[in-house]
């Protein structure tokens, strides 16, 4: 999921001649629990690999609620891309609706079914690929060489599965276009 963008995201910085720091969180997100992972990209040196509160140019979420639950890393002028179909893991899990109301009521948000983008590109399990495109267009980095870090990362599993992530990002990318002006 969110270590799968991370890790394309940051070969794409790296092939971009960024600076790089990251450092991931693996929680037991079955249990409610998240998993994080923070990427701080420059072009010049970095000296911390954590974000500051209030300093994320991005928050890039798998789920809704996540996203909502690191609002106070974001900048002010920062954007939140995330997925708007919730994982109901936990038993009092806020309502869906009252958690897109939310999501609607920031300044600079990209919401998308990021699920049915993945199925459309006959990819269901790609969800995580076509929100990496939903977020393509705000990271700064040359979506080709995005695209050069998903085939890296997912080759072993063979061209099929490379292919079907490339559509997927692709997907999210184009229905992203329609809801940012960075």
């Amino acid at each position: 999921g969110i270590l799968s963008i991370a890790t394309v995201i940051g070969r794409a910085a790296l092939a971009e001649g960024l600076q790089l720091k990251q450092a991931e969180v693996h929680g037991m997100s079955q249990r409610g629990g998240d998993v994080q992972s923070n990427l701080r990209i420059s072009s010049s040196a970095i000296h911390a690999d954590l974000i500051p509160r209030g300093e994320a140019d991005l928050i890039v979420s798998l789920e809704p609620m996540e996203a909502l639950r690191y609002l106070p890393w974001l900048a002010p002028d920062g954007w939140v891309i995330t997925n708007t179909v919730p994982v109901v893991n936990i038993p009092d899990y806020p309502d869906a609706e009252a958690l897109q109301r939310e999501l609607d009521s920031l300044p600079h948000a990209v919401t998308l079914d990021t699920d049915a983008l993945a199925r459309a590109a006959a990819s269901p399990r790609s969800a995580n690929m076509a929100l990496l495109g939903a977020a393509a267009p705000l990271l700064g980095i040359d979506a080709a060489k995005l695209e050069s870090g998903i085939r890296a990362i997912f080759a072993r599993k063979g061209g099929q599965v490379v292919e079907t992530n490339l559509a997927a990002f692709r997907a999210g990318y184009e229905a992203a276009q329609k809801q940012t002006k960075p």
